[in-house]
């Protein structure tokens, strides 16, 4: 969630979602709006936002999420663009790779153009030899046909909400959360 350049947002955040199970997000993702367009933190109301992040409380799933300051890193040190999105995917993936319930794994990503599937791949198995265990499918996909990842922008827009707007909707989910870095 946010741009990837100095100006635009402030924070730039990536979440991820674990669980066992994709069904056990079908509650959640059933509570997400259906129109013309994909529904998005970004383009929906602030109730629509709530009823969505509170369906998904009493699911069974982890979070893990990284959030940067842009233009202030902790390090003192901005970086932007492709480097900074992969930087922060590469946190996520390996955070979430932390708390997997089991050895083997799925991971989608949203497509996009900051990362090429070669890559991605090359970076989750690396990610993955290193904590010993075995993507059996690494992918990108489009959010508008996956409800899993529309969720995953409804939690990575209430992290940076938090950061930006003092938006109070994650507490809602403070339970799920296993890794949160802010730099």
């Amino acid at each position: 969630s946010g741009d990837l350049g100095s100006a635009g947002t402030k924070y730039f955040t990536i979440a991820a979602i674990v669980m066992l199970r994709p069904r056990n997000l079908k509650k959640a993702a059933d509570a997400i709006p259906k129109r013309d367009y994909e529904i998005k933190w970004n383009n929906s109301n602030p109730q629509t936002r709530r009823d969505i992040i509170s369906e998904m409380s009493d699911l069974p799933f982890k979070i893990v999420y990284y959030t940067v300051n842009k233009n202030h890193p902790d390090n003192h040190k901005p970086i932007y663009g492709n480097e900074l999105y992969e930087r922060v995917l590469r946190q996520v993936i390996s955070d979430a790779i932390s708390v997997l319930p089991c050895k083997d794994f799925n991971l989608f990503l949203d497509s996009n153009n900051f990362i090429t599937i070669s890559r991605l791949r090359q970076m989750v198995e690396e990610e993955s030899k290193n904590q010993g265990v075995n993507p059996k499918r690494v992918d990108k996909v489009q959010s508008e046909q996956n409800k899993c990842i529309q969720l995953v922008d409804f939690v990575a827009g209430a992290v940076k909400a938090q950061y930006e707007a003092l938006d109070d909707t994650l507490k809602i989910l403070n339970g799920k959360i296993s890794f949160a870095r802010r730099h």
